[in-house]
């Protein structure tokens, strides 16, 4: 894919109302990672709770975590499993939810100088070889919540690995290593290939978009949104994507 195509591709899904009104409410302050939680460790944490956090359990979620962002992260380490199961239970799945935690606090003990030194590549492998439950995708969601939405990371979830990207001519992959060949790729496109023109005629002028030429989380969220509201809907008659000549979707065939 060349970098023109891949920016007709922003183009287009940003266009969508219904992409455009989700990605307002939360490229500022993200619903999932939301700037009130400032301790990086608490912001390591909470990044892997975000996983099968759907929109219909957000309220839910937003209280969990203002649950647990009322505590230090010294507190949260020594609090007992029962405690730490106590708090987050409303988000289903509490054992596996506790062995990421617990899991993610050996870590920060183990390699805190790393997690402030690594590069970004060198800091998501790490994640994903050492804390249970952090595969490559909650990885790299870890080291942009830590390193903030505009540290250059571009996210990428089982169905952008699986359905999204794959449609749009990306190499499929059945491994999860996969989230992470592909998250290089988007980056790479991203990189020097300014979106100034496309976040201002699209209507998102206000957005506090730190660097045009490098719009890695407007990207992102422009593309995970796209993929709820269309490709998740499985109806490629009605695809955006798919009457533009420019972009090669899978949808018009």
């Amino acid at each position: 894919m060349t970098r023109e195509e891949f920016k007709k591709i922003i183009d287009i899904c940003s266009n969508q109302e219904e992409v455009r009104d989700a990605v307002k409410k939360n490229h500022d302050n993200n619903l999932w990672w939301p700037l009130e939680v400032e301790d990086y460790r608490k912001r390591l944490l909470i990044a892997g709770l975000s996983t099968r956090i759907s929109y219909n359990m957000i309220d839910n979620y937003r209280k969990v975590i203002n649950d647990l962002n009322g505590y230090t992260y010294d507190e949260i380490k020594n609090m007992t499993e029962d405690e730490i199961i106590n708090i987050i239970k409303g988000l289903g799945l509490s054992n596996t939810r506790y062995k990421y935690l617990s899991s993610m606090i050996d870590f920060i003990e183990k390699y805190d100088n790393e997690i402030k030194t690594l590069s970004n590549d060198e800091l998501i492998k790490l994640i994903a070889d050492n804390v249970s439950g952090a595969s490559y995708k909650v990885a790299q969601c870890c080291v942009l919540y830590i390193r903030g939405y505009y540290s250059g990371i571009m996210p990428v979830d089982s169905g952008m690995k699986d359905v999204e990207l794959p449609c749009l001519g990306f190499e499929q992959y059945k491994n999860a290593l996969g989230h992470d060949i592909l998250r290089k790729e988007l980056e790479e496109l991203v990189k020097n290939n300014n979106m100034e023109e496309i976040i201002k005629q699209n209507g998102y002028e206000e957005l506090k978009v730190e660097n045009y030429d490098n719009a890695t989380w407007f990207c992102h969220l422009a593309l995970i949104y796209y993929k709820r509201y269309f490709c998740n809907k499985h109806n490629p008659e009605n695809c955006p994507l798919r009457d533009c000549v420019e972009v090669k979707c899978k949808c018009r065939k």
